[in-house]
């Protein structure tokens, strides 16, 4: 185990890094540094754990320590922050989910039809002599099924134009 500062006076502890992680040794950055390309470095460089000496008293160093022990990556909560929301910036996008008209149900088709024609929620109840509590529950099925939030865009998603 080792506790390492980046910058010193005799020079940069970044390439001990590796060479102490190669021993076996697991590495803690404890350091006042928290830009960006230091964190970087130090953690593509083998350190299990980065920790702002601001953010560390001697019991949260020891608490690291203990973490990085056994396995966990102890990192100050600035600089988790920072990783986690550059992570999202990389990460690949999950594909939105695809709508499908052929999911719905004729009820759901003939109300979406009558949408289509400009009819409202108390005229669709009319018509197909339902409550307008029953076309709301479908409306919202179709909804789901077709992954849009309003009547506009699910008329524009069943009928499309040519």
């Amino acid at each position: 185990m080792g506790v390492f500062d980046l910058e010193l006076r005799d020079g940069s502890a970044l390439p001990l890094i590796p060479i102490a992680v190669a021993r076996g040794m697991s590495v803690l950055v404890l350091t006042i540094w928290d830009d960006d390309v230091r964190v970087y470095q130090a953690l593509a460089a083998g350190a299990g754990g980065y920790l702002l000496k601001g953010d560390a008293s001697a019991g949260r160093v020891a608490e690291a320590i203990g973490v990085l022990v056994d396995g966990g990556a102890p990192i100050s909560p600035t600089i988790a922050r920072r990783l986690l929301d550059d992570f999202r910036l990389r990460a690949p996008k999950a594909p939105a989910p695809t709508p499908d008209v052929a999911l719905l149900t004729d009820r759901e088709r003939e109300i979406i039809e009558l949408f289509a024609k400009g009819a409202t929620y108390d005229e669709v109840a009319s018509l197909l002599t339902l409550s307008v509590n029953t076309v709301r529950h479908h409306v919202r099925s179709m909804y789901r099924k077709l992954h849009v939030c309003s009547k506009t865009e699910a008329v524009t998603l069943a009928f499309p134009r040519a």
